[in-house]
């Protein structure tokens, strides 16, 4: 437990949650002016019944200086509603609401309103000795499957994961069929499993999806791995990064969160935003070329043959790989990367481990980005799912939604 009191003392906790001291697993909900919350709230509630307490959290937050009204407004009908809820016969559920409306403008936002809740959990877990506690992170405009919280708790106790990616489906039918919105979100949806399936056939062992509304962790690992962090966007992929490099996650397929696929302008990058774009780009959505995850995928297959290599050994692989690569490798220091994984571990193993926390989901990030500058032009998502199937040996598809729907089908199967 001394990873809880560290944590503590770096990390001001600013509530005490009155969940029962049973409790097991604790969803976390930031709110900002959002109604689709009273949704999410009744749609947790329709779950089934679990056999152990179940806390939720809703933060309400509000940057310092900001008009609160609609904030202030919305926070006194949840309290109505989990009013209702504490007098009714809902069985194991349990809410609580923290409001936020003073916070500091530099870190206002989904990451800090996050942290605030997940702190809380983490920090009643602690107190009840419960470090396998499971911490989940859910947004105020999304829905989930009945079977939510049970498959979730189920899950954590059959397998010793620090955390897990939960099955998502953005909500197509709150949109007109045909509508450019639909078919926005279509294609915003076709990119985030385009690319997880892309870094998966690279070999990565770091390809999973990264989504706020979709995530949870043991409340150890939370803390051991520095907890939430306060940024304004994109705090669940630098959370869950950590996490992932654990080597303890995986994905959880067996229940589904639903997230809305309506416009917003909250944050500086995300659905929204995303959304936006495409609609103005009239459907085309440019995004990383196929074959530049293939080039990735012949380096990662040869790896570990720069195990205790020496320096003819590296030079030579250095000189056979792709332009791209190697002018990108070049520019990030491999060679010196190589040195000092070989000097830091004693086996193959070890240094695969090593070697992708180098490379990790951050690098290939920088790989991608780099190599689209001068080696591949960006290609729009459609254009690169067909190529993708082909791969495969997946027939085309006639639309976009019929595409969407084989993605999704990889929820449920691995393809190689």
């Amino acid at each position: 437990m001394k990873v809880f009191e560290r944590y503590f003392r770096q990390n001001e906790i600013r509530y005490c949650l009155g969940f029962p001291d049973t409790t097991k697993l604790i969803v976390v909900i930031p709110v900002l002016e959002d109604p689709d919350i009273f949704e999410t709230i009744e749609s947790l509630c329709r779950c089934t019944s679990t056999e152990v307490p179940v806390g939720v959290v809703v933060v309400i937050n509000n940057a310092s200086g900001c008009d609160s009204q609609l904030n202030r407004q919305l926070a006194s009908e949840i309290a109505d509603i989990f009013d209702k809820k504490r007098t009714g016969r809902l069985a194991n559920i349990y809410f609580q609401l923290l409001e936020e409306y003073e916070l500091p403008i530099k870190y206002a936002g989904v990451g800090l309103a996050r942290k605030i809740g997940m702190d809380a959990a983490a920090a009643h877990f602690y107190r009840n000795n419960c470090p396998d506690g499971v911490i989940v992170s859910l947004d105020a405009d999304t829905t989930v499957e009945e079977n939510y919280l049970t498959e979730i708790i189920r899950f954590f106790e059959s397998a010793p994961v620090a955390g897990v990616s939960i099955a998502y489906a953005h909500r197509l039918n709150d949109l007109p069929e045909g509508s450019v919105e639909r078919e926005a979100i279509i294609r915003y949806e076709l990119y985030l499993r385009y690319y997880c399936q892309a870094l998966k056939l690279t070999g990565h062992p770091h390809a999973y999806p990264c989504i706020g509304s979709a995530f949870a962790a043991r409340a150890l690992d939370y803390v051991a791995q520095g907890g939430m962090n306060k940024r304004q966007a994109g705090e669940d992929f630098y959370f869950l990064q950590k996490l992932i490099a654990t080597g303890r996650y995986a994905n959880l397929v067996t229940t589904r969160v639903y997230p809305s696929a309506r416009f917003s302008a909250r944050t500086p990058f995300g659905t929204g935003q995303a959304i936006q774009q495409i609609v103005a780009l009239g459907g085309y959505w440019p995004t990383y070329d196929l074959k530049a995850f293939l080039v990735l995928k012949s380096f990662f297959a040869t790896i570990e043959s720069l195990y205790k290599a020496d320096d003819s050994v590296l030079t030579d692989f250095f000189n056979d790989l792709p332009l791209c690569l190697k002018a990108f490798l070049s520019e990030q220091g491999f060679r010196d990367m190589i040195h000092e994984i070989n000097g830091n571990c004693a086996s193959v193993r070890q240094f695969h481990k090593r070697f992708y926390d180098y490379f990790n989901a951050f690098r290939v990030l920088k790989y991608l980005n780099f190599v689209h500058l001068n080696h591949f032009s960006r290609q729009d998502i459609l254009s690169v799912v067909h190529s993708l199937m082909d791969l495969y040996g997946i027939p085309a598809c006639e639309n976009a939604s019929d595409i969407l729907m084989v993605f999704r089908s990889f929820d449920e199967k691995k393809c190689k």
